[in-house]
């Protein structure tokens, strides 16, 4: 009689790439496999690939998934945050605590997200130090130490705050690092200069510190989501490149 076969599968978060960029790179992956099978899914800011085998043992399904697991992750390289299913917040809490690396925020536009979703993760008490909200310009100077000269001349949302805010946060908390967001999350309160979902990320350690710019669109909801999302991201590519 006919052995039974059974489905084993495989799920890939990725981020940093879409959903059609991701498509291309893999298009000749996609096309030619029949076992196992390649789904990408996208969500909010992030792709999951799905590789389904078909086959008869768990083992086998996992010997077939293999090979195309591994010319993924060459492709992709660090894009690829972790192998197993869970979320991207949860493997940024577990890397902070493996390498116990501590960590302060300062945040505006998300005002406090990323806090809650780092201390979802159990055992960050050990790593996370404090977050700060610091919405307004007087939290900002009062909490964080940003000049008054600075926020005069650049503005709340701009690399110059982002940087004083993350070295501000890491100074006040004593932690190895220190990270910051400010940004403009709409619907109201942008200008032709400075749009609505323009946000500035920054990280900044003893020796140094790093700012992205991000140009963001949709609801305040989601530009506020992917801020978040950005942000664990520069966190995880820091610990890896150390």
């Amino acid at each position: 009689e006919r052995e039974k076969s059974m489905l084993v599968s495989k799920h890939l978060r990725i981020i940093g790439i879409g959903e059609s960029a991701l498509e291309e790179k893999l298009m000749d992956l996609i096309d030619n496999q029949t076992n196992p099978t390649i789904a990408p899914y996208a969500k909010e800011g992030e792709v999951t690939l799905r590789i389904t085998a078909n086959c008869t043992s768990r083992e086998e399904g996992e010997r077939l998934i293999a090979p195309v697991l591994e010319e993924i992750q060459n492709r992709l390289g660090q894009m690829v945050y972790t192998l197993e299913d869970k979320p991207l917040y949860q493997v940024v809490g577990e890397m902070l605590i493996e390498k116990n690396i501590t960590i302060a925020l300062a945040e505006s536009c998300t005002g406090g997200l990323i806090a809650g979703q780092l201390t979802n993760v159990p055992g960050i008490s050990r790593v996370f130090e404090r977050g700060v909200v610091s919405y307004s310009n007087k939290a900002k100077m009062e909490c964080l130490g940003v000049n008054p000269d600075t926020l005069h001349r650049y503005g709340a949302v701009s690399r110059e705050t982002a940087v004083e805010m993350a070295r501000g946060v890491r100074e006040a908390a004593g932690t190895d690092i220190g990270v910051s967001v400010t940004g403009i999350a709409g619907p109201g309160g942008g200008t032709d200069e400075k749009p609505v979902g323009l946000v500035y990320i920054a990280l900044a350690d003893k020796d140094s510190v790093e700012c992205k710019e991000l140009r963001l669109a949709g609801s305040r909801t989601k530009i506020r989501n992917i801020t978040v999302l950005n942000c664990l991201d520069m966190i995880r590519k820091y610990i890896l490149n150390l």
